[in-house]
């Protein structure tokens, strides 16, 4: 009899595990601002993230996690296509000659829709009743069924955008969970000074405030009894919003968390040293809803049943606002090569945008003129860069020590270069290079940005202001 019992219940097990595999599996994904690694479970002191953590003792974290292009609009526009943004010409920030999808390319939104999902784009910061970030490179605009994915049909499978705006700059106190300036850990990439340090605290702040927005959406999951058949996916958009971070190729400004919980298929509190790229979210996400597209993705699938090994993480810049530039990175995950293919200008050009929003902006070039800043920071402020930038990120996780040209690196500097130049014949493919009036156009939009912005935000400094004032206003702001 106990036998018949026993058997009975494993029945019972089998034929609702088998139903719930027959229902369609929700995704959702959620997307952070410029958030960079800098969270409790990842390691990071002083910031409290209980949400984040959470979802990361529920799920897999991704260690070795990167977006391929440092910043937004760029970012997304390969996310949500499943390609590299040159090969959809979406790598200009904020492009101005958008172009329709080349080569019959589609944003990964209408194949869901096809498949017969709700595809919904909501905004975190109110609960999905707007509509969240849609800051694409292509045209024309991706149609979104909604903003919450209770808006569906009953019984409807759907894939969900969730906008985070936090941490982007301006940056928000967290008056709860205050951070002293004292007590944080500067990278060692940057030099540490109070103001730098008063500037960081900010921004794990900032990501407190992300946290908090994370634990509602994974609550409002629960009560809608949604939360054990979707898998939900937790990402920075880029990397995290600081000088020699966002816009650039170094670590800083490509490394982001990546957290996936999948009840039921992924070990719980696990942690996965894989190379993954941001582009490979989508191609993972339509392979594990059983959706085919017509033409191969760039992203390899890194879950499920038909699992592609990634061997290189792929970087591209272009310009950003009115910093022109056009870069190239490749990594291994120990070894980067970054291809500074317009190596004749500086790292510090002038980036209206950082000018305005970043301390260390300021910092850098007021300490540099005064012959205060010291080496190895003083590097980011040279007149050119060099063509090839080569960093052994096991030994120098900073990318201060460029091994580039270096007799014993030959062999891992030409191998770097051969796969990355190969390949991007194929991914710039559709690529169209701004021209110099397109480029005046977009530095005399940064101009007006400037100005304007500097009258709403810093009204006691003068848009002729000279870095020395600048640096005096923000320590007025954030150190007294």
């Amino acid at each position: 009899m106990n036998k018949l019992r026993i058997l009975g219940f494993l029945f019972f097990v089998v034929v609702q595990f088998v139903q719930a595999q027959d229902k369609p599996l929700n995704i959702v994904w959620i997307n952070a601002d410029d958030l960079g690694r800098e969270l409790s479970c990842y390691g990071h002191p002083v910031v409290q993230t209980p949400n984040i953590d959470g979802l990361a003792e529920q799920g897999v974290l991704y260690i070795n996690a990167y977006a391929n292009a440092p910043v937004c609009s760029a970012s997304r526009s390969s996310q949500i296509t499943g390609m590299y943004p040159t090969a959809i010409n979406s790598l200009d920030h904020r492009t101005l000659n958008m172009t329709t999808l080349p080569d019959g390319i589609q944003p990964i939104t209408e194949f869901f829709k096809k498949a017969g999902y709700f595809v919904t784009n909501g905004n975190g910061l109110n609960l999905l009743k707007s509509g969240g970030k849609k800051d694409y490179n292509f045209i024309p605009s991706i149609k979104y069924d909604g903003t919450d994915w209770n808006q569906r049909k009953q019984g409807q499978p759907f894939f969900a955008q969730v906008q985070i705006k936090y941490p982007h700059r301006i940056f928000s106190r967290d008056e709860k969970n205050p951070i002293n300036p004292d007590d944080v850990r500067l990278p060692a990439c940057y030099p540490d000074y109070p103001l730098l340090r008063a500037d960081w605290a900010l921004y794990l702040e900032s990501v407190q405030h992300c946290d908090a927005i994370v634990g509602q959406i994974l609550k409002k999951l629960e009560a809608d009894g949604l939360a054990e058949n979707t898998i939900v996916f937790f990402f920075g958009d880029h990397g995290r919003p600081h000088l020699r971070d966002k816009q650039f190729l170094y670590e800083g400004g490509l490394q982001i968390p990546l957290i996936i919980r999948w009840p039921n298929q992924l070990k719980p509190n696990k942690k996965d040293k894989r190379l993954v790229s941001l582009v490979d979210v989508a191609a993972t996400s339509l392979a594990i809803s059983g959706i085919k597209t017509p033409y191969k993705l760039h992203g390899k699938v890194f879950l499920g049943n038909n699992i592609e090994k990634r061997t290189y993480i792929y970087g591209f810049r272009q310009r950003t606002g009115d910093a022109v530039e056009n870069m190239r990175s490749i990594t291994d995950g120990r070894y980067k090569l970054i291809w500074n293919r317009t190596y004749d200008r500086p790292w510090m050009q002038l980036t209206s945008y950082k000018k305005l929003q970043y301390p260390a902006f300021a910092l850098y070039h007021y300490l540099y003129s005064k012959g205060a800043l010291k080496a190895p920071y003083n590097q980011f402020m040279a007149a050119t860069k060099p063509e090839f930038e080569l960093f052994d990120l096991k030994k120098d996780p900073m990318e201060f020590k460029n091994l580039a040209g270096k007799k014993a690196c030959k062999k891992v500097q030409e191998r770097l270069f051969q796969t990355l130049s190969s390949n991007l014949k194929i991914y710039e493919k559709n690529m169209i290079f701004e021209d110099e009036p397109t480029i005046a156009k977009a530095k005399q939009g940064s101009k007006i940005y400037y100005k304007k912005a500097s009258e709403q935000q810093k009204p006691e400094v003068s848009v002729e202001a000279s870095y020395e004032e600048i640096v005096k206003d923000w320590e007025k702001r954030l150190l007294q």
